[in-house]
């Protein structure tokens, strides 16, 4: 596959700490301590990672009872085992959306598997670990997915199934909505072993939990990817010691937070999670809810329940399954499981990574590396032989749809038109210079008031030309369909590919054997956006 490395900096929409992240900036080292852009150093550091070997055996056997339900391979089987007996793990995860939601999930996996391999080749022995955020509890967020037609169009399917509201997603059962889904799929993708994939793993009467990790096991149990669910009961009791300790030392770690958000601030950042003076890193199950667990005044409560602080200690002790950590205590929950050599994480997760760090030192003592997730938009061949055509690269589309349409329009009028425009221009150019010079030497009030007059006239054929263009464009449709076809499936609803269209629509199209082809065509050592071409 032909390829490129597109710096983020020329995507739009990327925070500038992500962008310092990437660059290395002396200025967010203090927030990133240990991250590193070396498969060498990453290597380096993951030969000090360790766990007790007590819990080292215990969530090697959850981890074996969890993917030997979901029918995991050999491969898989044999990973744990080398977790078991010292390996360290390449860790990443995601919410249980529909279908496995957005490409960029796909392209985690990706990463972990490849980085596992790469730390193993160095001589230290790794594996990767996926994360199922199952107990996460915004529905909207993860109940739909976005597949093109045949047009390019992305038509939204999305299922009416409903837990209770504040319920973990994970434990919200799918409908019976979910088969007519699968038969959309099928009427847009066609009939292909991952449409069958599918629909074996998205029944009526399965959680969202289930669906996703049998859906990934099918995909990726090949490659030796382990799964782990988090609300296991022995999970929750492992974690008890963890979060006991976040409840004890919660205003220490709020001040901490705060510090650091203020710092992040001033160094002219924002901080991804807000936390405020009553904020722990804790919620409370009651009813199959979610609560924020909040303290004041000395106390903790949560939506009229409360504890004094050793009675809270006390109920993580004896009802652990009760308690679950928040968006930034969930890393550190998951490296006190876990020996994670590093977390791989896109541009948001970076960000509140940030934060999470004074969490890491005050609870754990270290601080996990972050590598950047393998970031990539795939362009089809019919949308390459157009780009060619038209003289496009990726970074010319990847504006607002309207921009694009127009500056294309712009970039195909023709000839002998667009020959008229250049000249025109540069007939007034020079009819202005000696005008505003003459008036520059008359009086500074009088050139002012020349400089807007003559960046109205450019303006005014800047208007001309793009009228012009369109009019072109009205003319010529297939360059318009082209147009609203490049855009559509390359910068979807102004945002990069891999975070709007499904990545089933590519397994689908281009067989599960695609996840070989991106295995070999990521380069870890690219740590902007790759642009693949797809043959």
């Amino acid at each position: 596959m032909d390829q490129e490395c597109l710096p983020f900096r020329d995507v739009p929409g990327i925070s500038r700490l992500y962008l310092d992240f990437l660059d290395g900036n002396p200025q967010v080292r203090s927030f990133y301590p240990t991250s590193t852009r070396s498969l060498d150093e990453l290597a380096h550091q993951a030969r000090s990672v360790s766990i007790p070997v007590e819990r080292r055996q215990c969530v090697a056997d959850v981890l074996l009872k969890q993917n030997r339900t979901w029918n995991a391979g050999p491969e898989v089987l044999s990973n744990i085992e080398n977790l078991r007996k010292g390996a360290c793990a390449v860790v990443s995860g995601q919410q249980v959306g529909l279908f496995l939601g957005p490409a960029y999930t796909l392209y985690k996996a990706v990463t972990i598997i490849r980085l596992a391999r790469e730390l193993t080749a160095r001589g230290v022995e790794a594996v990767p670990i996926f994360w199922l955020a199952s107990e996460d509890h915004d529905l909207a967020e993860v109940n739909h997915v976005f597949v093109p037609d045949s047009r390019g169009e992305l038509q939204r399917l999305a299922t009416t199934s409903q837990g209770c509201p504040g319920c973990p997603v994970g434990t919200v059962r799918l409908g019976n909505d979910v088969v007519p889904l699968v038969d959309r799929l099928q009427e847009l993708l066609g009939e292909s072993e991952t449409l069958n994939f599918v629909r074996s793993s998205y029944a009526p009467g399965t959680t969202f939990a289930t669906s996703f990790a049998e859906l990934m096991t099918r995909l990726f149990s090949r490659y030796g990817l382990i799964l782990l669910e988090p609300s296991d009961d022995d999970l929750h009791q492992l974690a008890a010691p963890l979060l006991r300790s976040a409840a004890e030392h919660s205003e220490e770690l709020t001040r901490a937070l705060l510090s650091r958000s203020k710092e992040l601030e001033s160094a002219d950042y924002h901080a991804q999670v807000k936390v405020t003076q009553s904020s722990t890193l804790l919620f409370f199950f009651k009813e199959g809810k979610r609560l924020p667990i909040h303290r004041k005044n000395g106390a903790f409560s949560a939506n009229g329940q409360q504890w004094a602080p050793d009675e809270l200690q006390r109920q993580i002790d004896s009802n652990p399954k009760l308690f679950t950590a928040n968006v930034l205590l969930r890393p550190v929950l998951q490296d006190y499981l876990l020996p994670t050599a590093t977390y791989i994480a896109g541009p948001a997760e970076t960000a509140y990574f940030a934060q999470v760090q004074v969490v890491y030192e005050r609870l754990l003592g270290r601080t996990t590396p972050i590598w950047p997730r393998f970031s990539t938009t795939l362009i089809e061949a019919r949308l390459k032989s157009w780009m060619r055509k038209y003289g496009l690269r990726l970074r010319d589309v990847l504006q607002p749809r309207e921009e694009f349409i127009a500056a294309l329009a712009r970039r195909t009028i023709p000839s002998d038109i667009k020959d008229d425009f250049d000249r025109s221009r540069e007939q007034l150019e020079r009819l202005l210079a000696p005008l505003l010079h003459a008036l520059k030497k008359l009086d500074p009030t009088v050139e002012s008031a020349a400089e807007v007059a003559a960046r109205k006239m450019r303006h005014q054929l800047e208007r001309l030309e793009s009228r012009a263009a369109r009019a072109h464009l009205r003319r010529e449709q297939v360059l318009d369909r082209h147009a609203s076809m490049l855009s559509s499936l390359l910068f979807p609803e102004k945002e990069l590919q891999e975070r709007r269209l499904a990545g089933i629509y590519f397994l689908a199209k281009y067989g599960v054997e695609l996840i070989d082809r991106l295995l070999e065509d990521y380069r870890p050592e690219c740590h902007d956006h790759q642009v693949i071409a797809l043959m």
